[in-house]
């Protein structure tokens, strides 16, 4: 009974200065400098980090894409992702010169919808931690944003390694292969049962819906300085569509028997249907930081294909003439 009275007690106290201290913050005199959401149309994302985790296989690699605000209705969009950790590209029985995952998408989005619009900015004037609890005091301040709703496609190819299994579990990579002899049978080492590299390259498609808000307000108060918000939010949503893809075998130096074994055959399962559900968040400044998360299921391999990926990094940004359209 005093743990739950002590914890009401923390969580009452806590209410309490949070009340107070954003009473306080409301009160706060400020004049605003910029308000101008519009003052880059250009973003250029460099990440070094980059993780994407498929239950076949887990990766870590960097990310570089741009998104082009160009004209009212239209962005134009590219990202190009690539792995130099890949867990299936390497090992003790992998064999040499495998590349290692990739991923490149070229599109865009036709805005739907593309307006200014007043909202609530939260403006953070002072942000400290004492002990286990972190006070922020921030004001709400009304100013214009840009929402954007479009439907977003483009082209896209994706690039993995992967492992057949032995058999040894419900959960294994099981396919056929044709030999030279035109002969059919399931493709594994029988002989020292190690796992066999394979290849995926899915190429298509992708179309869903794209949300952005855009936020560029900078205030000046007299107990704190400057202040600001800056952010650009970006929700999506796509289904993949890849109607090319093509299986290739790897074995490696003691699985010469595999060398004209051929996979891509139509006996392997494909899985040519694939989703997945973004979020990005960019600091909206000339020289700023982005995060980016995703989940879904990835077009390809027809098992274990869902997949969480996120990366950070920083981004560049920039304004450019607009297109006359």
């Amino acid at each position: 009974m005093k743990t739950i009275r002590k914890l009401k007690k923390i969580i009452l106290t806590a209410i309490v200065s949070s009340a107070i201290t954003s009473i306080k913050a409301q009160t706060v005199s400020y004049k605003i400098l910029e308000n101008d959401p519009d003052k880059r149309n250009l973003y250029v994302h460099v990440n070094p980090f980059n993780v994407q985790a498929y239950m076949a296989n887990i990766t870590i690699g960097y990310n570089v894409q741009a998104t082009w605000l160009a004209a009212k209705h239209f962005q134009f969009q590219v990202d190009f992702r690539k792995a130099y950790l890949d867990g299936d590209a390497t090992g003790v029985f992998s064999p040499k010169g495998l590349k290692k995952a990739s991923q490149i998408e070229v599109g865009g989005v036709f805005n739907l919808s593309n307006k200014l619009k007043n909202c609530r900015h939260k403006v953070v004037l002072s942000s400290y931690s004492s002990g286990r609890y972190s006070y922020t005091q921030s004001i709400s301040v009304m100013a214009e944003a840009r929402k954007i709703f479009g439907i977003r496609g483009g082209l896209a190819s994706f690039f993995n390694n992967h492992h057949l299994g032995s058999f040894s579990g419900k959960n294994d990579i099981v396919m056929k292969g044709k030999s030279a002899d035109g002969q059919t049978r399931f493709v594994y080492d029988s002989l020292s049962f190690e796992a066999m590299n394979f290849t995926i390259r899915s190429t298509g498609i992708y179309a869903g819906i794209d949300f952005k808000t855009i936020k560029h307000l900078l205030i000046s108060t007299d107990s704190y300085g400057e202040k600001g918000c800056k952010t650009v939010n970006n929700f999506y949503l796509d289904v993949l569509f890849t109607p090319l893809v093509q299986y290739n075998l790897k074995p490696n130096t003691g699985q010469t028997a595999f060398n004209n074994v051929d996979i891509n055959i139509s006996d392997n399962k494909r899985k040519l249907l694939g989703w997945r559900f973004g979020w990005q968040y960019i600091t909206n400044k000339s020289l700023g930081f982005n995060a980016k998360m995703e989940i879904g299921q990835q077009p390809g391999l027809y098992k274990q294909s869902f997949f969480m990926a996120l990366g950070f990094g920083f981004t560049i940004g920039l304004k450019t003439k607009t297109l006359p359209i």
